[in-house]
């Protein structure tokens, strides 16, 4: 096969309308579904935190949402590609890169810990109930310790809180679920200055996560759009039998009371709609790049608006019912310890591996409810790390022409080599120290400010630097008209720019030092968390800087010439993407 025909090779598109939503379904909802936005809402004023939530979904996933997709199909190219349509801007695709770079190496250690716990489900006594196990520690509280009775026989709250008065008032205790996550899960080290050796254990799997993930997608999205069929819909299966169980337990209404009643007083607080933003756009996967990528698989004129209304109601739908089954099941808890929802709630790896295994301990059957939830767990991340890699395979292969024209299995070589890479890059995460590294790219290499940044970006460049107009009469050509052009093209250029900025500035100002647990990170750590988030958004001023030194133009004579010389996306022709030398002859 000769180098013209592998070039000329049709680039892969959507067999079904239904493989786009369920793999953008599938990316969106996650592990922030289930383990951030239960605890926002009870922390944040219980259903008054639907108010600032929705309101985000309505001003920025959606409007944004089209942004993305829409310039994906428009040009049928990754994310490199599709931004070249405005060189100015450009390196908002690479700061996408950098995001989606960062969700490779950190995701796939959520999905080690979940397979750790999934496999630790199936023994005949759950390790984290007990305290008899070699990992174990002074001080450990375990559920047998605590009840007297077996893990499947009833709760005896009397003799429970009798006797963990009297170990409480002897030493410093831990639960059992706690010591089983620090010392045989993490084996966890002082400090992100001793970060220890590998676990091999936690090698083991990592390794087998990016095996799967491989041959999940190495033939292309017709084959891993047969797999997110699976991935994505089972979760939603599992998901309503753990509410259902969850509701008929003892104490449940105390969790669901405390989940969904209204305090409109915290709205009042600024934190409030930070929260709310900050789990919108995490929860929609906009401004990373991936969203664009799966909507330049679409045909050229798929409605997609009819498809982002599907995305929207399944996601938030998606989070209300991870809010049932969180909540009902920490209340059944939180009643039979005859303890307060404040004391049982948290947020992240805390709710996921530590209180609600510990809660599910308490049903009968413990083996199989704790195996379902992390099963659930695991094929919510699993579908959403596909998509993550699929995105970065394609920005590269589709914007670099060698790397998908040296061999007629160009993109299986390519692919296979960029696993290993991540997998040998994502060591340093499971060693005794990685979960201090993993914090980091958790809170600021995956959300923060930058993500907010690159949103403002996104919407400057289409609204104001392109064109919202132009950009829509394409989505015209695409689609056909819709009623809600002018609502979106005032977003773009005005409410979304606005709202993203102040919250970028909000994040700055309230700033405060990274800890995890009552590890605070030391000065040069809190160095390495400010880069992190700078190495995505700081692609953008670096590139425009570059692109008007190479044209030897002002920006402002960019602008005026890409305007007027540049055709509109469809008038170029669909699949077409610039290279780097096309790129600045245009300018």
């Amino acid at each position: 096969m000769g180098m013209n025909s592998l070039s000329d090779k049709p680039r892969q598109t959507w067999r079904k309308r239904w493989d786009f939503i369920l793999s953008s379904a599938g990316v969106c909802i996650g592990l922030g579904n289930i383990w951030r936005f239960p605890y926002l809402c009870f922390k944040y004023g219980g259903g008054a935190f639907l108010l600032p939530y929705w309101l985000s979904v309505i001003v920025l996933a959606i409007p944004l949402l089209i942004l993305d997709i829409s310039l994906g199909q428009s040009i049928q190219k990754g994310v490199i590609a599709s931004w070249s349509t405005v060189p100015i801007f450009k390196g908002i695709a690479f700061a996408c890169a950098t995001m989606i770079f960062h969700s490779n190496l950190s995701y796939p250690i959520i999905l080690v810990w979940v397979s750790k716990y999934l496999v630790s489900s199936f023994n005949s006594r759950l390790p984290w109930a007990t305290c008899d196990n070699e990992w174990n520690r002074d001080g450990c509280v375990g559920i047998d310790i605590v009840t007297g009775v077996s893990n499947t026989s009833a709760f005896n709250t009397t003799s429970a809180i009798s006797i963990l008065t009297n170990v409480t008032n002897q030493t410093q205790t831990m639960s059992s679920a706690e010591q089983f996550w620090n010392y045989e899960v993490l084996e966890i080290s002082s400090g992100l200055e001793e970060l220890g050796s590998l676990r091999l254990d936690l090698v083991l799997y990592l390794g087998l996560i990016w095996i799967l993930g491989y041959l999940a997608i190495f033939k292309g999205i017709k084959w891993s759009a047969k797999v997110v069929y699976f991935t994505a819909t089972v979760p939603i299966v599992l998901i309503l039998v753990v509410v259902v169980r969850g509701a008929t337990l003892e104490g449940a209404s105390l969790g669901i009371y405390h989940y969904l009643t209204p305090n409109v007083t915290l709205l009042k607080d600024t934190e409030v709609w930070v929260g709310a933003a900050t789990q919108v756009l995490y929860s929609f996967c906009v401004a990373t790049g991936s969203l664009t990528t799966l909507g330049s698989y679409n045909k050229y004129n798929q409605n997609f608006l009819k498809d982002i209304l599907m995305i929207v109601l399944s996601n938030c739908l998606a989070s209300f019912l991870c809010g049932f089954a969180v909540f009902s099941t920490l209340g059944s808890m939180a009643h039979a310890q005859n303890q307060t929802m404040d004391e049982v709630a948290q947020s992240g790896p805390g709710l996921i591996f530590i209180v609600y295994p510990q809660a599910l301990t308490f049903l009968p059957l413990p083996q199989f409810w704790n195996a379902i939830f992390f099963l659930t767990i695991f094929l919510m991340g699993f579908d959403s790390q596909l998509i993550y890699v699929e995105a970065f395979c394609a920005l590269f292969l589709d914007y670099f022409r060698p790397l998908r024209t040296f061999h007629k299995y160009s993109r299986p070589i390519f692919l296979a080599f960029g696993c290993l890479g991540f997998y040998l890059s994502g060591l340093i995460f499971v060693t005794k120290g990685g979960v201090y590294v993993f914090e980091i790219f958790n809170t600021y290499g995956m959300a923060g400010w930058s993500l907010f940044f690159i949103a403002a970006c996104e919407c400057i460049a289409i609204g104001w630097v392109y064109g919202a107009h132009r950009h829509w009469d394409e989505i015209n050509r695409m689609i056909g008209p819709s009623k809600i052009r002018p609502v979106i093209i005032f977003i773009w250029k005005y409410v979304g720019p606005i709202l993203c900025v102040l919250v970028s500035i909000y994040y700055v100002a309230v700033h405060s030092r990274m800890t995890y647990g009552n590890y605070i990170y030391p000065p040069w750590a809190q160095v390495l968390c400010h880069f992190v988030s700078a190495s995505s958004a700081l692609w953008i001023p670096l590139y425009a800087v570059y692109i008007t030194i190479v044209s030897g133009k002002s920006w402002r004579e960019l602008r005026r010439q890409e305007n007027s010389k540049k055709p509109m996306i469809g008038e170029e022709m669909p699949g077409k993407c610039f290279d780097n030398d096309e790129e600045v002859e245009m300018l």
